[in-house]
């Protein structure tokens, strides 16, 4: 499907993104119209530090993948976000964020539905929330582009 779609590169600053960087965003067209985005985002609050990370996903928050590009969490314990040392953020891949509210996205610990990994809270959770704040974004996209929001330039 997606050697089908238009893709177009653009920058973009929001709080959502963790930090008040510039952050790339990728969008995906098929005929003209958005049909899903990638888009650099920062968990700011990771047990060491940031983490920064790549999540992808339809207009409809459907997430289609997340993947973790850099961290500082410890390894053994919180480094199990990494695709290389675990499949655990492989998790999201299928799953839907409703609204920055949505109490199912967050750990089961918490009342959520998604299960933590052994020995670690703050880096899942950090994670999980940088992930649900970003869908979120992505879900605003359409609407930013039509209103030529400030905030997102074409690259």
């Amino acid at each position: 499907m997606y050697h089908k779609l238009e893709k177009k590169t653009y920058k973009i600053t929001n709080k959502y993104l963790g930090d008040s960087k510039t952050h790339d965003l990728w969008l995906f067209f098929k005929n003209k119209k958005p049909e899903a985005a990638i888009i650099e985002t920062t968990a700011p609050d990771g047990y060491s530090g940031s983490i920064y990370m790549l999540v992808a996903a339809y207009f409809n928050g459907k997430i289609i993948g997340v993947r973790v590009l850099s961290h500082k969490e410890t390894p053994g314990i919180g480094d199990k976000i990494e695709l290389s040392i675990s499949n655990w953020i492989n998790k999201f891949t299928g799953m839907h964020v409703s609204s920055i509210e949505d109490k199912n996205f967050t750990l089961r610990k918490y009342g959520g539905q998604i299960e933590q990994f052994t020995g670690a809270t703050i880096t899942p959770q950090s994670v999980t929330n940088a992930v649900k704040r970003t869908v979120v974004l992505i879900k605003e996209i359409p609407l930013m582009l039509n209103l030529s929001n400030k905030d997102i330039h074409e690259y």
